[in-house]
C-alpha cells in the first residue's frame, strides 16, 4: 500500500463515520396465524471501529494509527470511535439487542473490561504474615 499523506480533513471524517454508523431494524412478518400474526426483529450491527474508518478513507489501519501518535487532534477526534463502540455494546450487549458474549469479548479485548472475582479471600484484606526461617543447625 502507497504511503498517504494526513489531512486535517479526516478530522470532520470520523464525525461523518460515526453518524453514518447507525445499527439498522428490520421487521418481517414471521407466520400467519388465525388469531395472530408473528413478528420479527432482526438487526444489522454497524458498529464503529478503526478497521471501518479505516476502510473509509482507504489506507491501512496502521497509517490511521502512525497518524494517531503524530496528530494529538486526529488522536482526541479518533478516540470518539473506541468511546462510541463501547458505549454501544455496553448498552446494546446488556439489553439483548447485541449478543453478549460477543459484546463482552469485544469489551475485554478492545477496552479493558475484564471480570475479576476474588478466588482466595471472598474480599476480605490479606493479613500479613509473619514467616520465620530457622536455621537447622
Amino acid at each position: 500500500m502507497r504511503p498517504t499523506d494526513y489531512k486535517e480533513e479526516y478530522i470532520e471524517e470520523v464525525e461523518k463515520y460515526l453518524n453514518e454508523c447507525e445499527d439498522e431494524y428490520d421487521e418481517f412478518h414471521k407466520t400467519r396465524g388465525d388469531k395472530s400474526d408473528s413478528y420479527q426483529r432482526l438487526l444489522t450491527v454497524n458498529l464503529p471501529t478503526i478497521e471501518g474508518f479505516a476502510l473509509r478513507l482507504d489506507v491501512s489501519e496502521k497509517t490511521i494509527y502512525n497518524w494517531r501518535d503524530k496528530h494529538p487532534k486526529f488522536l482526541q477526534s479518533l478516540s470518539k470511535i473506541k468511546r462510541e463502540q463501547k458505549k454501544r455494546l455496553l448498552d446494546s450487549g446488556l439489553s439483548g439487542d447485541y449478543n453478549p458474549t460477543i459484546a463482552k469479548l469485544i469489551l475485554s479485548s478492545n477496552h479493558g473490561m475484564v471480570e475479576r472475582k476474588d478466588v482466595t479471600t471472598d474480599g476480605e484484606k490479606l493479613q500479613p504474615v509473619l514467616v520465620k526461617f530457622i536455621d537447622g543447625k
